[in-house]
């Protein structure tokens, strides 16, 4: 950014930390889906899973998923239709049947049951919260808090650093440190010294109170110093009189 005199500089282009490595894949990713586009605009097809497992995309392969998932579950689903009708209508559950919504039932229990611990171990070491992350036994939800909190002090720690190299090369590459004499020199100790200037005024103001409180005390201490000589010369001529 500051070599390229203020211009915009892309995580892609610096080529290190988080950010750079999902801008890289969301690029190659629009990328692969726009060539696959223009190719299923040429060959004349409508739907994009239409197209040879080669040439699909992201979008073709995202639809061919989903209608294969649809018929795995029309699939489970019939044959579980079909168990309960041989067992005189007796209510048959979907994870007792392979097929995505057994599948999916099966997730869910997995994550209601490490729930289920964290509450009881919530409550048996008397504390209002628990997080997943941090609960003994992680279930699924543990699991993904915890590769998020490491992957957002990943990013925290990668940012920093990038802001103390820009900070550091900013501070080494000022115009008014290097060409004190040019434009950007001279626009930037004029520009400094409007934004010191406030500040230098207060202290000013505040220094001048300091000397000013200063001094009035030393003058009261001196008239108290003087009435205190006063009233021992007076003392004194008392003793004389007596």
């Amino acid at each position: 950014m500051v070599e390229g005199d203020g211009s915009v500089v892309r995580p892609i282009e610096s080529g290190e930390g988080p950010l750079a490595k999902i801008e890289e894949k969301a690029v190659r990713f629009l990328k692969v889906i726009s060539d696959a586009e223009k190719e299923r605009m040429m060959s004349g097809n409508i739907r994009p899973m239409s197209m040879t497992p080669s040439k699909r995309g992201p979008l073709g392969e995202a639809e061919a998923s989903i209608v294969s998932a649809l018929e795995e579950i029309k699939a489970a689903e019939t044959f579980r239709l079909q168990q309960s009708m041989s067992r005189g209508g007796e209510f048959v559950r979907p994870i007792d049947v392979p097929g995505p919504l057994g599948e999916l039932e099966l997730a869910v229990g997995v994550i209601v049951k490490a729930e289920q611990k964290r509450y009881e171990e919530a409550f048996t070491n008397n504390k209002i919260l628990l997080r997943p992350k941090d609960a003994s036994f992680l279930g699924p939800l543990g699991e993904a808090e915890k590769e998020l909190v490491e992957a957002i002090e990943n990013l925290k720690n990668e940012e920093t650093l990038r802001l103390l190299n820009i900070k550091r090369t900013l501070e080494e590459n000022r115009p008014m440190e290097k060409e004190r004499n040019s434009l950007l020199g001279v626009s930037e100790a004029f520009t400094v010294g409007l934004l010191r200037a406030p500040k230098m005024f207060v202290s000013v103001i505040g220094r001048v109170q300091e000397l000013m409180t200063s001094e009035m005390i030393s003058n009261e201490q001196q008239g108290q110093s003087d009435q205190n000589t006063l009233l021992d010369s007076k003392s004194n001529d008392n003793r004389d009189g007596k």
